[in-house]
């Protein structure tokens, strides 16, 4: 059965950058695995990089897999906020009304990116996608038909969901 892998990005300094500590584990987590047909990033650097310490290839980019246009400032600040938050940037960006209509267009669009890249998949065929944990739980939150109202949860760092061509959603560890 298809299923696309939607995965966030390693641990980053508030900056963006990935950490020492963010390189290492995404080298490590790539054992793990296995190969992908299909590999996608959000247009930020972080997921790139992790895209490619992941796989050991270049990433198709896709700003579907993007955060909202924050500024630098805003993404630093939810970046701080988020260390403190019980649900990390996700629940930050959910408790601003401002943030949640942007996170969830964002999310909207991811979920159609998933959609997209299940149909083209080959059959049994497996995609990756790296992320950003509020459009991640914005994204799953459509795709399990719940409102938009709050996070219920964070994705760690590269950690995820996978989603079958059946509608099935499972988290990844």
């Amino acid at each position: 059965m298809k299923q696309v892998h939607v995965r966030r990005h390693a641990p980053k300094h508030a900056t963006g950058g990935l950490t020492e500590e963010g390189k290492r584990l995404a080298q490590e987590f790539k054992k793990q695995l296995g190969t992908y047909d299909l590999i996608i990033s959000s247009d930020k650097p972080r997921a790139i990089e992790t895209a490619e310490l992941l796989t050991g290839l270049k990433p198709l980019v896709d700003k579907r897999a993007g955060t909202p246009p924050f500024t630098l400032e805003q993404e630093t600040k939810l970046h701080e906020l988020g260390q403190n938050h019980q649900h990390g940037i996700a629940g930050v960006l959910f408790e601003n009304p401002e943030y949640r209509v942007m996170i969830g267009i964002q999310g909207k669009k991811l979920a159609e990116l998933i959609n997209e890249t299940l149909e083209k998949l080959p059959e049994n065929g497996r995609a990756l996608i790296i992320s950003h944990d509020g459009v991640m739980v914005s994204a799953e939150r459509i795709l399990k038909n719940k409102m938009l109202d709050k996070a219920e949860k964070t994705f760690k760092p590269l950690m995820g969901f996978k989603v079958y061509e059946d509608g099935t959603i499972e988290n990844l560890d």
